[in-house]
């Protein structure tokens, strides 16, 4: 199943995108990925639908993106 995950720089960017796109009704969660040169210190947001918007809102409010990613399928999200 294609399931894009945002990359962010740090957790503090993790977490504060997360609550950026919760405020403006995008469901996201903050997922530890494994740490890559691109990737930085591995952490990403997985959004399950509007991955489009999500990304553009979170540039909008200067979250530092590093890229996209595949998201491994998990359980229960």
């Amino acid at each position: 199943m294609h399931e894009p995950l945002i990359l962010v720089s740090s957790i503090t960017y993790a977490m504060k995108g997360k609550r950026i796109l919760e405020q403006r009704g995008i469901r996201a969660y903050v997922e530890r990925i494994p740490r890559t040169r691109e990737a930085g210190c591995g952490y990403g947001i997985y959004v399950p639908a509007g991955i489009d918007e999500a990304e553009r809102q979170l540039r909008n409010m200067g979250i530092r993106i590093l890229g996209r990613s595949e998201r491994k399928n998990v359980a229960g999200l």
